[in-house]
C-alpha cells in the first residue's frame, strides 16, 4: 500500500489534485491497492477469457464486460512472475483495442470503439454545434455510492466523456438531446434534457453480467464451474420475515428444501429442515450448518442482516467432502464482510412486526353450545358462563428487531461490527423471547500478500418466558360455559379438572412460571499463508500456492427455571404446597483445521487441489434438581433446597449428565477443466468417529462429478445470439449420517432404581444395554444429473436436476433373543431406503427498463420415496410397522404404517362405507362388503392415500418502478393427503368437550354413543397454493443529503390467503417433514397467524 493515497485523503487534497488523479484511474487503470495484487502467468495462445479467470482465482478481483462488445476470445501470450494486476493488464488489453476501469474489488472492460471517454478536468466535452444547454450532477449506484469512471454521452454519438472520483460529471449538450448514463455491470439509463441545470442518475446493478460465485465445502467456484447440484441464495434474495429462526428466510427458495414451523408465531420455535426426503428412521435427518467455514454451527447465534448469503449442497458429490454429517445434505452460510473501498459506513434497520392468531377451528361458542349440545341429550352441562377462553388466553404478537452496523477498511485490512436486539412477545400471552448479539469480523493482509488472518467473534445472551402452547388446545376443548374464575372462592381460578379433566389454561398460562438464559459465545480465528512467494518464487504459469489453519470455539450454557406456586387447584387437591425445578445444559464444540490449496493453468488446462484435515470436539453436560413444599412462593426454583420433599428418606430428585465425542478426517480434492469447457472434480473424506464400534471406527466417503459446457463448443457459435451457457453434469457421492447417540456402541451402566437392603437405601446399577461393536454410520449412495442454461441475453436462466438417493445401513432398534443378548433390543445398522425426484428453478427477467424491471422466479421438486428393506442376513424385522397413533380419549390407533416396498406417509386404516340408520360407522371389510365399524379387524385396514407431498412449488414477482418495489411470493404443495385430526375428536356429538359446528350439522347423524373410527372419512386432500407474502417498499437515494446516503422503508403482509379444499387448519402448518408427513396424530393444536411487518433501513 507504500506511495498509494487513501480515498478518504484525496478529498483533502483539493480540485487541483482531481484531474490527476482521474487522469491516472482511467488511463492506467489501477486501482488504490491494485499493487498488493500480485499474478504469475505463463500461458500461450489460450483466450483471453482464460486469463481473466486466472488473475480472478489468484485475486479477489472480478472481472465484467458484455460478451457483445468486448472480444474475449482472442487468443494471447503472458508471462508474468508476481506482477501487479495492473500491469498485466497493461500489457495484454491495449494490443486487442480493450481498456478497463477498476473500481475496489470491480475490474470493468470496454471495447476500444467505445465511446472516447474525458473527464470534467477538461470542464465541458463540445458535442455538437447550435443552441446549447450545460447539464451536470452525480452518477451513484443506488446506495449513494459514486461510480467512478460512467460513461455519459448523447445518444447517436461518437463522443462523450467520464465522471470523476466523486461520480461527478458537468458538459454542454444541443437542446433536447437524450443523455445515456452507462457503467459496466449496471444498466443503462437514458435521460432527455430540454433545460440545463443539474441531473442525478442513480443506475440500478445489471445481475445478469455479473458471475455467480458459489460456496461449496472447504472452498468456492464460479457457478459456471460447478459440476454438483448446489442452490445459491444471495442477501437480496431473501424475503423479509420478521422472525428469530434464520432458516425462515430460505423458505421455498431453494427447490428440495423443505422448511416447516408449526408454531411459527412462537418466537422460542424453531423449523424443522429437511433436504431431499426424509434420510434415516432413528437417526438425525438436519442438514450440517456450516457458518463462515466452520462446520457444526449452530443457527441460534445469527443475525438475519449479517448473512450474505446461503449454498445449499443437496447431491453426494457436493456434500461428501463433510463425510458423515453429509448425507442430510449441507447448508454453507457466508457473512458479510467489511467495506472495502476505504471509507465507513454505518447501516441502522429495524423491523416491527404483528401476529394476529387465525380461529382455524369452527367450534362452538357457548351460545351455540347452549341451543345445540345441551338439547340434545349428549354429556354436557351448563356451567352458567360465556367465555372465550380462546381470546383469553391469546394476544397480537409484536415483535421489534434492530440492527447497527459499522463497516470500514480497504482491501488488506477492514472491518465488520453488528449489534442487535430483538424483542418478540408470541401469541401465547407467556411466551417471549429477548435477546442482546453482536458479530465482529476482522480481515487483514500483511504486507506483501504473505500472510492473511480473519478473525469472527460473535456473543449472545438470549432471555426466555417459555409458552405454554397446550393452552390453545385446552381452550378450544373445554366447555364453552365454564367459568375462568371460582364464583365460590373469590381470587381462586375455577378447577377445570373435574368437567374438562385437565388444567385452567388460564391457570397454568398466568401462574405457572417457565423461563430459561442461555448465553452463546462463537469465535473463530484463520490464518492464512502464501506460500508461492516462498517456495516458488520464479514460478512459471499461473499459480497459487497457500495453506491455512482454522480454530473454531462454540461455547452454549441454558439455564431453565420452572415454579408452580402453591395456589394452583391440582396442589390444593394434593395438599402439595408448590413444585419448583431447575436445569443447566452446557455445550462445547472445539474445531481445529487445516487447508493446502494448490491451483495452475497450463495454457487451457486449469487444475485446483486441496487437501486438509479436521478434528472436533462435542462435550455435553447437565444437571437438573426439583423440590416440592416450599414454606411460601417466593422462594421456589430460586431456593430449591427450602422444599421439605427432598428431606424424606429415599428421594433424591436430582440427575446429571455428561457425554462427548470427537471427530477426527483426512480430505482432498482435486478439480480440472480444460478451456472451461469439461469440467472434472473427485474428492475422498476418510473419516473416524468415537460413536462408531471398535470395529468400523473408519469409513471412507468418495465422490466425482463431471460437466460439458456445451456452448463453448465451436459447433454451437451459431446459438451464440440467444444461447449463453448451456452446461450438462453428473455426480456421484457416498456420504454418511452419525446422528446418534455418543455410546450406543459401548458396554455402559445404567441404574435399575433403588433397593432398601439393612436399613439403608442403596442404587442399583447393571449394564445398561446390547454392545455392538459393529455399530456405523448410515451410508448414502447418491447420483444427480443435472443441467444448467441461461438465455436470451442471461435473461431465462436456471437448471434442472434429477436425483436419485439409496441410503443403506439405516439404525434402528431390533428385537434380539435373550440369550444370548442380555436386553429385547439392540440398537443396530439395518435396512435401506431410496429417494428420487427431480427439481427445477427458473428465472425470468421479463422486463429490463430504465424506469421498470418484473422477474419472475419458479422453484419446484418432485419427490418419491420407498422403503427397500428392514433386514440383513443378521437382523431380521418385520416387513412394516405402525406409526403415528391416536392418543386418548380415541387411543393407540395407528393412522400410517411403514412397509417394505411402499413409500413412508402411507395411510393404513379403514374404508368408509357410511353411516347406519342408527348412527352407527359402516365401513368396507377385506372383500368389499360393508360391515359396522366395530366389526372391523386388522385384515380390513387398507392404504388409503399418503401424506407426502407429490409436488411442491414455489413463485417470487419481483417489480420495480423507479424507486418504488413490489414483491409477491407464492407457494404450494400438492399430491398429498392430510388426516383431519380435529374433524376426528371434534367433530362428533361423542366428544365430552367442546366440539366442531360441524357435529350438529354435517355430522349430526353419527351417533353420540359411536366412538370415531380411524378410517378415510376423516382423510382430505392436503393441496394448497399461497400468497405466502407481498412485499411494498421505497428506496430513496440521498447523494446531497450531509449525514445520510440513502433511505429504505418496506411493508410486507404474510401468510396473505390459501386456496385450498381441506375443511382444516391451514394445511401449510401440518409438518409433511419425517416419517410420518400429514399424519399429526395428537390433539395439540396451534394457531396460524397473518403477520404485518413494517422496516426500514438506514445508511450513512
Amino acid at each position: 500500500m507504500e506511495n498509494v493515497i487513501p480515498i478518504n485523503c484525496r478529498h483533502r487534497l483539493g480540485m487541483a489534485l482531481r484531474p490527476l488523479l482521474v487522469l491516472l484511474m482511467l488511463c492506467i487503470g489501477a486501482s488504490g491497492y491494485a499493487a498488493d495484487n500480485k499474478v504469475t502467468l505463463d500461458v500461450s495462445n489460450v483466450t483471453l477469457e482464460s486469463v481473466l479467470r486466472s488473475i480472478e482465482k489468484q485475486t479477489d478481483y472480478r472481472f465484467f464486460y458484455s460478451k457483445e462488445t468486448v472480444n474475449v476470445k482472442v487468443r494471447v501470450n503472458v508471462k508474468v512472475q508476481n506482477e501487479p494486476v495492473a500491469t498485466v493488464l497493461d500489457k495484454v488489453l491495449p494490443s486487442h483495442g480493450i481498456s478497463y476501469v477498476i473500481n475496489n474489488e470491480r475490474i470493468a472492460l470496454k471495447q476500444a470503439s467505445a465511446p472516447s471517454v474525458s473527464t470534467p478536468s477538461k470542464n465541458k466535452q463540445q458535442v455538437s454545434k447550435g443552441k446549447r444547454i450545460t447539464v451536470s450532477g452525480t452518477v451513484t449506484d443506488k446506495k449513494g455510492e459514486p461510480l467512478i469512471g460512467a460513461t455519459i454521452k448523447v445518444e447517436g454519438e461518437a463522443s462523450g466523456m467520464a465522471t470523476d472520483i466523486d461520480g461527478r460529471y458537468e458538459l454542454s449538450v444541443p437542446e433536447g438531446a437524450r443523455l445515456e448514463f452507462s457503467y459496466i455491470g449496471y444498466q443503462t439509463e437514458k435521460k432527455k434534457v430540454s433545460d440545463g441545470g443539474t441531473l442525478d442518475i442513480v443506475l440500478a446493478e445489471d445481475t445478469r453480467m455479473l458471475d455467480e460465485v458459489v460456496v461449496i465445502g472447504y472452498g468456492t467456484i464460479d457457478k459456471k464451474e460447478l459440476t454438483s447440484a448446489v442452490s445459491h441464495v444471495s442477501a437480496k434474495d431473501f424475503q423479509s420475515v420478521a422472525a428469530t429462526d434464520v432458516s425462515m428466510l430460505i423458505q421455498g427458495k431453494v427447490p428440495g428444501l423443505s422448511v416447516v414451523n408449526t408454531a411459527a408465531a412462537d418466537p422460542n420455535s424453531a423449523a424443522s429442515l429437511q433436504i431431499r426426503g426424509v434420510s434415516s428412521r432413528e437417526a438425525g435427518v438436519s442438514p450440517l450448518i456450516v457458518l463462515d467455514g466452520v462446520p457444526g454451527a449452530s443457527l441460534t447465534n445469527i443475525n438475519p442482516n449479517d448473512i450474505a448469503s446461503f449454498d445449499v449442497l443437496k447431491d453426494g458429490a457436493a456434500s461428501a467432502i463433510y463425510g458423515t454429517r453429509g448425507s442430510n445434505g449441507v447448508i454453507v452460510i457466508t457473512t458479510k464482510k467489511g467495506a472495502r473501498d476505504g471509507q465507513t459506513h454505518t447501516t441502522y434497520s429495524a423491523t416491527l412486526s404483528w401476529d394476529k392468531a387465525n380461529r382455524d377451528l369452527d367450534m362452538m361458542d357457548a351460545e351455540d353450545y347452549r341451543a345445540m349440545r345441551l338439547p340434545s341429550g349428549d354429556a354436557a352441562v351448563d356451567l352458567g358462563a360465556s367465555e372465550d377462553l380462546f381470546d383469553m388466553v391469546q394476544q397480537v404478537a409484536f415483535k421489534q428487531q434492530h440492527t447497527i452496523t459499522v463497516s470500514g477498511g480497504n482491501a488488506n485490512s477492514n472491518y465488520r461490527v453488528t449489534a442487535d436486539y430483538r424483542n418478540a412477545d408470541g401469541i401465547e400471552k407467556r411466551g417471549n423471547r429477548e435477546e442482546y448479539g453482536a458479530r465482529a469480523t476482522v480481515n487483514h493482509t500483511t504486507k506483501g500478500g504473505l500472510f492473511s488472518i480473519n478473525l469472527n467473534v460473535a456473543p449472545r445472551v438470549v432471555y426466555r418466558n417459555l409458552a405454554d402452547n397446550d393452552v390453545f388446545r385446552r381452550a378450544v376443548e373445554a366447555n364453552p360455559t365454564t367459568p375462568v374464575w371460582n364464583p365460590d372462592v373469590p381470587g381462586r381460578y375455577y378447577d377445570f379438572t373435574d368437567v374438562n379433566g385437565f388444567v385452567n389454561p388460564l391457570e397454568s398460562m398466568n401462574l405457572v412460571r417457565n423461563k430459561s438464559q442461555e448465553k452463546i459465545i462463537d469465535w473463530d480465528a484463520t490464518l492464512k499463508l502464501n506460500l508461492l512467494p516462498l517456495f516458488m518464487p520464479n514460478a512459471k504459469h499461473s499459480q497459487t500456492l497457500n495453506t491455512q489453519v482454522t480454530f473454531a470455539d462454540h461455547q452454549y450454557n441454558n439455564d431453565v427455571n420452572y415454579f408452580e406456586p402453591s395456589t394452583m387447584n391440582q396442589h390444593i387437591r394434593n395438599d402439595l404446597k408448590g413444585y419448583a425445578s431447575r436445569t443447566a445444559n452446557n455445550a462445547r464444540n472445539l474445531s481445529l483445521e487445516w487447508l493446502g490449496n494448490y491451483s495452475i493453468s497450463l495454457n487451457n488446462h486449469n487444475i485446483r487441489a486441496m487437501v486438509g484435515y479436521s478434528y472436533q470436539y462435542w462435550q455435553n453436560s447437565g444437571f437438573s434438581a426439583e423440590n416440592k413444599d416450599f414454606a411460601n412462593d417466593g422462594v421456589g426454583a430460586d431456593n430449591l433446597g427450602s422444599g421439605a420433599w427432598m428431606k424424606e428418606e429415599g428421594e433424591v430428585g436430582m440427575s446429571s449428565y455428561k457425554n462427548d465425542n470427537k471427530l477426527i478426517a483426512f480430505f482432498g480434492r482435486i478439480s480440472y477443466d480444460y478451456d472451461g469447457r469439461y469440467l472434472l472434480t473427485a474428492s475422498l473424506r476418510h473419516e473416524g468417529s468415537s460413536r462408531f464400534g471398535k470395529n468400523h471406527k473408519w469409513g471412507n466417503f468418495p465422490a466425482v462429478s463431471a460437466g460439458w459446457r456445451i456452448s463453448n463448443e465451436k459447433f454451437m457459435e451459431g446459438t451464440s445470439s440467444w444461447l449463453n451457457d448451456l452446461k450438462i453434469r453428473a455426480d456421484f457421492g457416498v456420504t454418511g449420517n452419525q446422528e446418534f447417540g455418543s455410546y450406543l456402541s459401548l458396554d455402559t451402566m445404567g441404574p435399575f432404581g433403588y433397593s432398601y437392603y439393612g436399613g439403608k437405601w442403596f442404587k442399583v446399577w447393571g449394564p445398561g444395554k446390547n454392545v455392538n461393536s459393529d455399530l456405523h454410520w448410515e451410508q448414502g449412495k447418491n447420483w444427480n444429473v443435472g443441467l444448467d442454461f441461461s438465455l436470451f441475453n442471461n435473461r431465462l436462466y436456471g437448471s434442472f436436476n434429477y436425483f436419485h438417493r439409496r441410503q443403506q445401513d439405516l439404525l434402528g432398534n431390533y428385537r434380539v433373543p435373550m440369550p444370548p443378548y442380555l436386553f429385547t433390543h439392540t440398537y443396530v445398522n439395518v435396512g435401506t431406503m431410496e429417494n428420487q425426484g427431480f427439481e427445477f428453478d427458473i428465472t425470468f427477467n421479463a422486463v429490463q427498463t430504465r424506469d421498470f424491471t418484473y422477474t419472475m422466479n419458479f422453484i419446484g421438486s418432485t419427490q418419491s420415496n420407498k422403503f427397500v428393506d428392514f433386514s440383513n442376513s443378521e437382523f431380521v424385522g418385520n416387513d412394516y410397522y405402525d406409526v403415528a397413533y391416536t392418543e386418548i380419549p380415541y387411543p393407540n390407533i395407528p393412522l400410517q404404517r411403514i412397509e417394505k416396498g411402499r413409500s413412508i406417509g402411507g395411510f393404513y386404516m379403514f374404508k368408509y362405507a357410511g353411516i347406519s340408520t342408527d348412527g352407527e360407522w359402516l365401513i368396507y371389510d377385506k372383500d368389499g362388503d360393508i360391515i359396522k365399524g366395530i366389526q372391523g379387524s386388522e385384515a380390513d385396514r387398507r392404504y388409503v392415500g399418503n401424506g407426502l407431498p407429490k409436488f411442491t412449488l414455489s413463485t417470487g414477482h419481483n417489480f420495480r418502478y423507479k424507486n418504488f418495489d413490489l414483491s409477491l411470493f407464492f407457494r404450494g404443495a400438492f399430491g398429498f393427503h392430510l388426516f383431519n385430526i380435529h374433524d376426528f375428536y371434534y367433530g362428533t356429538r361423542n366428544f365430552t368437550g367442546n366440539v366442531l359446528r360441524k357435529a350438529y350439522t354435517k355430522n349430526e347423524l353419527i351417533s353420540a354413543d359411536q366412538n370415531p373410527i380411524v378410517s378415510d372419512y376423516f382423510l382430505e386432500r392436503g393441496d394448497y397454493f399461497k400468497l405466502d407474502q407481498i412485499t411494498l417498499g421505497y428506496t430513496l437515494p440521498l447523494p446531497k443529503v450531509r449525514f445520510m446516503d440513502s433511505f429504505r422503508v418496506y411493508g410486507t403482509v404474510r401468510n396473505v390467503f390459501t386456496i385450498t379444499k381441506y375443511s382444516g387448519m391451514d394445511p401449510s402448518n401440518f409438518n409433511i417433514n419425517g416419517l410420518t408427513p400429514g399424519a399429526h396424530s395428537g390433539r395439540g393444536y396451534y394457531p396460524t397467524t397473518r403477520q404485518f411487518i413494517v422496516g426500514v433501513q438506514l445508511d450513512f
